[in-house]
């Protein structure tokens, strides 16, 4: 009887208490194409799970009704916040109200300095020179390596070194061994499960009993959480020694916990070593995951796609060329089976390709804003509902349950 109900109902059928669960699951490792593939028939669907219900939604009006017209009515919530606030606090990812907006306003601030700014762009130069001199060795030996994972030991050692200060060394040849690193490994442990918990109506009961996946979960915090605040107090004795030398020329650093470690000394900061953790992993999961598989999706496009490549290359070439004559230096020879000369003429290329010269890279900008079309760097993002609510469409909403659109979806829909 409960599956004749929904014979013309749109979306997942469900069975009586566990709702869609058994098709979730089955579609867990191709989620996002499982939500295209209703999404295309439908603008908006739900699926009902033990406990709680989601909404997904593609359609632009519901989208901005969700993002913006009532955008108070949407925050992450209470279910969003228990689920990873175990990893990410009440960082930005993580909060809501007041505590984002400020927040926001403080890492707008941050963002926005010049010093961060320029400190940035030498950390990921240094580091996209470490990742071409492994692909440079590799190649010439004709080596077979996984690439995202490449991307992601270089996206991490980036963003500790700017997030952190601190250089943690996962991106180091040979190809074929790669150091292992305790954080880096525990933070991929640690989101894997938490991603996981969205769709496990047991992992309060795991965490509770301290069993399975929420056992793993609890290690990896513990490694997170002992690397972050040894960093912390790391930070605050340097600074402290670099005041008290600071007639001496000392300089203390511009990452981004030695700034926030120098605000928290304001009394009126409110920002404790726990507040101090939350936001540099916050920084942390923000600059590292996405840029990597962004990274990930646009070589994997430009190998399906040879004449985009192409035109890539015409475009870098004739960028350097252009570049050499307004620094007016010669461009260093080189021969592609030599990876002394190749570096060199990539270190030379680096030197070049300055913050403010990317703007006349056009066609690099399209094809990576089309890549982040086609595979988004958050493919889907879910909210909590606050209060009852009906979308444009005239779905509607509960209080308690989620609702989440889809970028993904979307980059695939008229």
């Amino acid at each position: 009887m409960h599956r004749w109900k929904q014979r013309n109902l749109k979306g997942p059928k469900t069975w009586p208490l566990i709702g869609a669960l058994i098709e979730l699951l089955m579609n867990y490792e191709r989620m996002l194409d499982w939500l295209t593939d209703y999404l295309v028939e439908s603008k908006t669907f739900k699926v009902p799970l033990p406990f709680t219900s989601y909404t997904y939604i593609a359609d632009p009006a519901n989208v901005e009704h969700v993002l913006k017209t009532n955008f108070v009515n949407y925050p992450k919530g209470e279910a969003f916040h228990s689920i990873v606030e175990v990893l990410l606090g009440d960082g930005i990812f993580n909060s809501d109200g007041e505590m984002w907006r400020k927040q926001r306003k403080t890492a707008s601030f941050e963002f926005a300095s010049k010093n961060l700014r320029d400190f940035s762009t030498i950390v990921f130069r240094e580091y996209a020179m470490k990742l071409s001199s492994i692909l440079c060795q590799a190649s010439v030996r004709n080596q077979e390596f996984d690439m995202q994972e490449l991307l992601l030991r270089m996206t991490l050692d980036s963003i500790c070194k700017v997030g952190f200060g601190v250089e943690i060394g996962t991106l180091a040849p040979p190809v074929d061994q790669l150091p292992r690193n305790r954080f880096a490994e525990a933070f991929d442990t640690a989101n894997s499960i938490i991603t996981f918990r969205f769709i496990d109506p047991f992992w309060r009961i795991k965490r509770f009993l301290k069993v399975g996946s929420e056992a793993i979960l609890d290690q990896s915090i513990q490694v997170i959480n002992e690397f972050t605040y040894s960093m912390i107090q790391k930070r605050k004795v340097e600074i402290q020694e670099a005041k008290s030398t600071n007639e001496n020329g000392t300089k203390i650093k511009h990452d981004m916990l030695s700034r926030f470690v120098e605000l928290s000394e304001n009394p009126d900061s409110n920002l404790t070593d726990k507040s101090l953790r939350d936001v540099v992993l916050n920084f942390v999961m923000a600059g590292r995951d996405s840029t990597a598989s962004t990274l990930s999706w646009f070589i994997y496009m430009n190998m399906m796609n040879p004449n985009v490549a192409d035109k890539l290359y015409s475009e870098l070439k004739a960028f350097e060329e252009d570049r050499a004559k307004e620094e007016k230096v010669a461009l260093v020879p080189y021969d592609s089976q030599d990876t002394k000369s190749l570096t060199e003429r990539l270190t030379q290329f680096a030197g070049l390709l300055t913050y403010d010269s990317l703007a006349k890279l056009s066609y690099l900008h399209a094809a990576i804003t089309e890549t982040l079309r086609l595979y988004p760097a958050v493919p889907q993002d879910p909210k909590g509902i606050l209060e009852d609510d009906v979308l444009p469409d005239g779905t509607k909403l509960r209080k308690g349950n989620m609702v989440t659109y889809v970028p993904y979806s979307m980059g695939r829909m008229e």
